[in-house]
């Protein structure tokens, strides 16, 4: 059976997360360390709290949770985010509970998306959300960034030259705190240009927010969303996305969404021919941890557990590398970026660790097709133990020092 002339034309150009076979070739390694994924640490995942409230919410509403539920999401979760939110003005209809935010970001991307329209995001971004996008026909385009986030002179430069093209772009997406992969946190001055220049070209912004309750220093600045609300009086322009992930656990594939509630609407309507509901015992479950107030007391103690951990790699960094490195100094989240001299590729740098026993990902793999970059790369300190990001920094810096001599 010759399957590719059966599959669709969107299947065949499909690309592979190639985090995930990167980090699969480290896996069970005796002696590896691996900088490799992004994972929450194990420690951190409240598994006796929420085995016990997930039987007590069973007990409680078993006949209830154990059917199927609404797609647009379970309306205790969404009393709860609200209230965590501070949005209790929303309605019901403006919030979307999804199986992770990868399911939710796909559902806002089949809302807009049509084959050969035009996707904006910060260059490089998360891979597993360009896949999603690539996989729908877009075409990415990525802005460069520095120390405060996407470059906004370069932000407006593209958008005139798409428009001169005669492009559709649908929307700007962005993960302004904590960014994956590069940790940088947009400033308030660069989210207020975005929303402005947002506004003034009717371009929607989907804001992914997963790592936020991961601030381990610095000062929190506020959501976009809320700067559009706030400052803008504008309730329209943004989508946001956020996921219990990083948090509660990935496992548990919950996430959510909030907006406009045409734009929700439609996605709940993806969400009905998709997947139905998203886990109801879960949204029960998790609506219950947030209700009884256990949430906030979780994330201080995330945040005490990764502290020393971000402290000791930007240390180590600072002790081990060559002059010529450079790298992120990020507040908070889960990931360290590295630039490397423009002379050293860290896609081919990569199998060289590997074969010392060090992991980590090619920047390459963040960027949009056609846009990599090769002479950086990732770096994730919440997994790891301290004593491995300790050895682990110093065998990548010996690398590299052989590399550059």
């Amino acid at each position: 059976m010759n399957w590719n002339k059966l599959f669709s034309e969107s299947t065949n150009g499909m690309k592979e997360s190639l985090i995930r076979e990167l980090v699969a070739l480290t896996k069970g390694v005796k002696g590896m360390i691996s900088f490799a994924g992004g994972f929450p640490a194990e420690a951190t995942l409240p598994s006796k709290d929420l085995s016990e409230i997930f039987a007590e919410s069973i007990k409680d509403f078993g006949n209830d949770i154990l059917q199927y539920g609404p797609s647009g999401g379970d309306k205790f979760l969404k009393k709860e985010i609200k209230k965590w939110e501070g949005i209790e003005d929303y309605s019901d209809d403006q919030i979307l509970i999804s199986t992770g935010s990868t399911n939710g970001i796909y559902y806002f991307t089949k809302t807009f998306i049509d084959k050969g329209d035009v996707i904006i995001s910060e260059g490089p971004s998360f891979l597993g959300t360009l896949v999603a996008f690539e996989a729908e026909g877009a075409i990415v385009e990525g802005i460069p960034m520095d120390s405060e986030g996407m470059i906004m002179n370069k932000l407006r430069m593209k958008i005139a030259s798409l428009k001169n093209e005669g492009k559709k772009i649908k929307f700007i997406y962005t993960i302004p705190e904590f960014q994956n992969p590069t940790g940088i946190t947009m400033s308030l001055k660069r989210r207020e240009e975005l929303i402005q220049i947002a506004i003034e070209n009717e371009i929607p912004i989907l804001e992914d927010n997963p790592y936020e309750e991961l601030r381990l220093t610095g000062t929190k600045i506020p959501d976009i969303y809320k700067i559009a609300r706030d400052k803008f009086e504008n309730t329209d322009i943004v989508t946001t996305v956020k996921s219990f992930s990083k948090t509660l656990g990935p496992g548990l594939r919950l996430a959510y969404a909030f907006g406009p509630e045409k734009v929700i609407g439609e996605m709940i309507s993806w969400t009905q021919k998709i997947n139905v509901s998203t886990d109801c015992v879960t949204q029960r479950a998790v609506s219950n941890f947030l209700k009884k107030d256990m949430f906030r007391p979780h994330i201080t103690g995330i945040r005490k557990f990764y502290q020393p951990k971000l402290n000791l790699m930007l240390e180590e960094l600072e002790k081990n590398m060559p002059a010529e490195i450079k790298w992120t100094h990020p507040e908070g989240g889960m990931f360290v970026w590295v630039y490397l001299p423009e002379k050293l590729n860290a896609d081919e740098l990569f199998n060289k660790a590997i074969k010392n026993k060090v992991a980590f990902i090619p920047g390459s793999k963040f960027y949009p097709s056609n846009q990599e970059v090769y002479h950086e790369l990732r770096l994730n300190f919440s997994y790891p133990s301290l004593t491995d990001i300790k050895e682990g920094v110093k065998r990548l810096a010996d690398i590299i020092k052989q590399e550059l001599n």
